[in-house]
């Protein structure tokens, strides 16, 4: 009896996953609550008409258990918080940019908003790659004037460094044993002559220090950004801490406040600044 149950609630909840009874139940004030906040339809693909909504968990992005263990489940960035974190840069019209675990292409989608040469989205799981260039084809047939935005399928540490000013970005995707991996490529790169200059946006910096530990990067930036109002209760919490750091080869003074605050791991999840 107590399977049948359990089958019953599964069938039950899974039937409020179906894409016309969320749009509907999503509208209804009270039910729409049966949502956690990442579940629901996000702002931003109401307004475009993409799906960068949802969670997917670690086991359904890819079936190698050691990879496994160092990925983080797919959850969307907040775009008013990628907004931020881009516009903290300045001038990019020479820049590339690079989502490193870009998901269903949530991030991409809002970097294509700015001047970059092109925008890249790398990711590991098919089934989310595909959504991703989906999404970007949608972006691309409603703006032709904005810059190309091309998914790649492949695992970051295997994804060759493009030879140009670079912006790279990651939202806590990783564990600390890969993020290693992708600074230490970095350093390759930079120490080759190819890459005239890298930024380095980290959402959620848990793994701070592998960027501090190393010789070719400074801090550029470090903020606690709050959501946008009308992002509030489409994400865990009210606020995310956004770290950037800049090559040492190419560097230029930050011209922002407050960007060697120490930035504190609460918990194995999140990252905070230390006030």
């Amino acid at each position: 009896m107590a399977s049948v149950r359990a089958r019953l609630r599964k069938t039950i909840r899974s039937m409020f996953y179906i894409s016309a009874v969320k749009k509907l139940l999503e509208t209804i004030p009270v039910i729409r609550n049966v949502y956690a906040p990442a579940q629901r339809t996000h702002p931003i693909d109401r307004i475009y008409g993409i799906d960068t909504s949802g969670v997917v968990q670690v086991e359904n992005i890819h079936p190698d258990q050691s990879l496994r263990s160092q990925i983080s489940p797919y959850v969307g960035s907040q775009p008013s918080i990628v907004r931020r974190g881009l516009s903290a840069l300045g001038d990019i019209r020479d820049y590339v940019f690079v989502d490193l675990g870009c998901g269903k292409g949530r991030v991409t989608t809002v970097a294509s908003e700015f001047p970059f040469r092109a925008v890249v989205g790398v990711e590991l799981s098919a089934a989310l790659a595909a959504t991703a260039r989906a999404n970007a084809a949608t972006i691309a047939g409603q703006f032709p004037d904005r810059p190309k935005v091309t998914i790649a399928e492949a695992n970051v540490v295997d994804f060759p460094v493009p030879e140009a000013k670079l912006v790279f970005f990651n939202y806590h995707a990783f564990g600390a044993e890969l993020m290693a991996k992708i600074v230490a490529k970095c350093e390759a790169a930079l120490a080759s002559g190819a890459q005239p200059h890298m930024f380095f946006i980290y959402y959620n910096p848990v793994h701070a220090e592998v960027f501090d530990q190393s010789p070719a990067f400074v801090r550029f930036y470090v903020e606690q950004i709050a959501y946008d109002k009308s992002e509030i209760g489409f994400g865990p919490d009210l606020s995310d801490v956004v770290a950037i750091w800049q090559s040492v080869c190419g560097s230029a003074p930050t011209p922002h406040h407050g960007a060697d605050r120490t930035i504190i791991r609460i918990h194995a999840s999140a990252a905070g600044l230390a006030q």
